[in-house]
């Protein structure tokens, strides 16, 4: 698992060195060098210049379908081929039967080589597909039974992701759910879920995961395409700022308070009237959308707070090897 792998040779981005720090058995399968994958950041803060950003630093950047027409995708997949010849990989949130399968066929047909699914079970026959045009799938899961079901379909790797993650969550946490996982399966597992940092990274490690995947700490990147108000609010953020909520999506999601959801979740829970409620849940939608302050609430995970400065994508992940490294050298009593 803490693999060091010797090498004398010059690696894919021409540099020379005698050891590649944790290099496991995930970087061998999606080609990275560093075993960090970026989180699908919806809503279009993965553009390409934050999935190439991340690949061109050795881990694997992830373009995200969900908010892009077709032909925006296409021409998003197209740029960022521009920018990095590294791999990365395409997220395929399963939003609807239809949005699944011309997603899926525009995976294809665009000759994308590793695709990573939503949480959970796609319901829908794209895990087949896809390894049948040879395509690694990496499956995104929230449980044991997740897991277990998009094994037997035939994922190349499992991202076990707990409820301390921003966007849509489960309900089981990062410690516990990714050793299970591990457990439970014979694929490669990553962790996902409130990992910011080195420590995060080695702790990942240590419970049986090959990787790590972060979205927190990539929407706080320099080549993120979120609002400067919005990861200024990251950077402001304690260990309390954050809140699961049905309201945007009608399912569980992980966002940071802001001063109008916070009103509106008190009204709810004072008795608000069903229509009231209906109302205020549409205008709240619709001011996030237009960025109106007061209205700002960034998809976010619990590990926010140990978040201080906006990071270029390169120097987050050499931040996090470089302070793997050091904390694994403190670790082994033979050092």
């Amino acid at each position: 698992m803490l693999k060091k792998e010797q090498t004398n040779k010059q690696d894919k981005r021409g540099e020379t060195s005698k050891e590649r720090p944790f290099h496991t058995k995930l970087c061998t399968l999606l080609g990275i060098e560093y075993p960090i994958i970026q989180g699908a950041l919806g809503g279009g803060i993965s553009g390409p210049e934050l999935v190439a950003a991340v690949s061109n630093a050795g881990g694997l950047g992830v373009l995200a379908a969900w908010g892009l027409s077709l032909d925006q995708l296409r021409k998003a997949i197209q740029r960022t081929r521009e920018l990095t010849a590294h791999p990365f990989a395409l997220n395929i949130m399963p939003v609807s039967p239809e949005f699944t399968r011309s997603r899926t066929e525009l995976a294809v047909h665009e000759g994308i080589g590793i695709v990573s699914t939503g949480r959970g079970d796609p319901k829908e026959p794209i895990v087949q597909l896809l390894k049948s045009k040879g395509i690694k799938v990496l499956g995104v899961v929230p449980t044991v039974r997740h897991a277990l079901r998009l094994e037997e379909e035939g994922v190349d790797a499992l991202v076990a992701s707990g409820c301390e993650a921003g966007g849509h969550v489960g309900k089981v946490s990062t410690m516990p759910l990714v050793p299970q996982v591990v457990d439970a399966v014979k694929v490669p597992v990553v962790a996902a879920g409130g990992i910011i940092d080195a420590r995060g990274f080695l702790a990942a490690l240590s419970l049986g995961a090959c990787g790590v995947q972060l979205g927190t700490r990539f929407v706080a990147a320099k080549e993120s395409l979120a609002t400067p108000e919005e990861k200024q609010r990251i950077l402001e953020a304690g260990d309390e700022d954050n809140v699961v909520t049905e309201i945007f999506t009608g399912k569980p999601v992980r966002v940071l308070t802001s001063p109008r959801l916070d009103s509106l979740l008190k009204s709810m829970k004072d008795g608000l009237s069903p229509e009231e409620t209906h109302s205020r849940i549409l205008e709240l939608r619709k001011k996030k959308r237009g960025n109106e302050p007061g209205y700002t609430s960034v998809t976010s995970g619990q590990g926010a707070g140990l978040i201080h400065e906006i990071l270029s994508a390169n120097e987050i992940i050499r931040e996090i090897i470089s302070g793997a490294e050091d904390l694994y050298r403190r670790l082994d009593p033979w050092s």
